[in-house]
């Protein structure tokens, strides 16, 4: 029953248990919720290896098929296999290193957790 200053009968016991269930519903779901996300992340991180590992092979293969086009039309083999070779190994090593490092300045904003320190911490370099 409302009071004359309108505020209504102080919560029951019961108003508590039904908040308390509810509260362990939020819990539940937000675990759920961030399970998830490990999973999507390991997803991701499975997705960039696969791309890097493309991107390798893509290249060699690339400078192996120009190189043996070479010997083909200008009869040098081995040699315009073997250049195309080393030059596809070197362009594909610097794609998945460009990659790998754009990959990870992307990433390089989320805090690692525990590992951090405060300023000033003792054993981190940084006292005054």
């Amino acid at each position: 029953m409302p009071e004359q200053n309108g505020q209504s009968d102080p919560p029951s016991p019961t108003d508590l248990d039904t908040l308390e269930s509810k509260l362990a519903a939020a819990h539940m779901r937000r675990d759920l919720r961030q399970g998830r996300k490990e999973k999507a992340q390991d997803n991701s991180l499975l997705g960039m290896a696969w791309r890097l590992s493309t991107e390798l092979l893509a290249s060699v293969l690339v400078g192996m098929f120009l190189g043996w086009g070479i010997d083909t039309v200008f009869g040098t083999e081995p040699w315009g296999f073997l250049i195309g070779l080393g030059l596809g190994m070197a362009a594909g090593f610097m794609s998945v290193f460009r990659t790998a490092a754009a990959m990870d300045a992307k990433t390089a904003h989320i805090p690692k957790g525990d590992d951090l320190r405060e300023p000033g911490y003792p054993g981190d370099g940084d006292e005054d």
